[in-house]
């Protein structure tokens, strides 16, 4: 038996907590150590056992004098209560009956917990509750929610096909009438390039072939079939990298203008180096080197 380290009543062997007043009873079971030079608990004195004394009134179960209630059935012994005989067995109620047994007899089971209470407890010995405490309402579940129907998708038709496009009708072609027809543009015709190169250090006068609206400078190759109007092989066009087509000389409107055909050894005019492929304004007197061979233009 433990006893409560709060009130000092007796309380049956693993209990929590007091049945009489509460109070939790962890510490008061763990077993106290001997002071120094006392006998271990085993050769101490131990208290007489509880003599039974007399049976329960009401159900015959034997009880300990002193107790005011019954621990079987909970009834009021009294001290001064005379202790009939023992009645008869008890019929023990069929298994429908035995179920409802904690329904009956209301106050013998923890409403918190559930747990078998003491007769005459004010609180549980296992949860710690007080006895009289309501039983928490179970949770009521929501109700079902009715199920949401989507209505059917509805068939989107498809777009009318467009129209094909019709071109616009063409007017029919006019025919022409004598003096009302529109003047067909006439471009005046390319005038021939006139103009020389002078080979530097030797002062060779290399002349435009007469009628020509393009004038192709390099070196000549009789086995490609390149036949330049002005051939540098004669005045150091192999030893100063000259092409075999070099460079171009042609007119825009009245301005004369050079262009690199994408030489090896490039094209300057008064040492600026052209980009191939795009005409550069040739004035009379101009420095020209088509890779190391240097000329002059002039346009007389």
């Amino acid at each position: 038996m433990a006893i409560c380290p709060n009130c000092g009543s007796q309380q049956p062997d693993g209990a929590a907590f007091c049945d009489e007043c509460g109070a939790k009873l962890e510490a008061a079971i763990a077993p106290a150590l001997p002071p120094a030079g006392l006998p271990p608990a085993s050769a101490m004195a131990q208290p007489p056992p509880t003599v039974v004394a007399a049976n329960c009134r009401v159900c015959g179960t034997p009880v300990t004098p002193g107790e005011p209630f019954c621990s079987n059935c909970g009834a009021a012994l009294g001290p001064s209560a005379p202790f009939p005989p023992a009645p008869a067995a008890v019929p023990v109620p069929p298994p429908a009956a035995a179920a409802s047994a904690p329904t009956m007899a209301a106050g013998l089971v923890c409403a918190q917990c559930g747990a078998q209470l003491e007769p005459g407890s004010n609180f549980c010995d296992v949860c710690g509750a007080p006895a009289g405490a309501p039983k928490p309402p179970a949770p009521t579940p929501p109700p079902p929610s009715a199920p949401t129907i989507s209505p059917p998708p509805f068939a989107t038709p498809p777009p009318p096909p467009m129209p094909a496009s019709t071109p616009p009708a063409q007017p029919p072609p006019q025919p022409s009438m004598p003096g009302r027809g529109r003047p067909t543009p006439v471009h005046p015709p390319v005038a021939a390039l006139h103009g020389r190169m002078v080979v530097q250090g030797t002062n060779t006068n290399l002349p435009f072939p007469p009628g020509k609206t393009e004038i192709i400078i390099g070196r000549e190759d009789p086995i490609s079939s390149i036949f330049p109007e002005i051939d540098l092989t004669d005045h150091g066009g192999d030893e100063g990298g000259v092409s075999r087509r070099h460079a171009r000389v042609f007119a825009q409107g009245s301005q004369i203008v050079i262009e690199d055909l994408n030489s090896t050894n490039y094209t300057y005019v008064n040492q600026q180096k052209l980009t191939p492929g795009q005409p550069h304004p040739l004035n009379d007197g101009d420095d020209v080197r088509l890779g190391r061979v240097k000329l002059n233009f002039y346009s007389t």
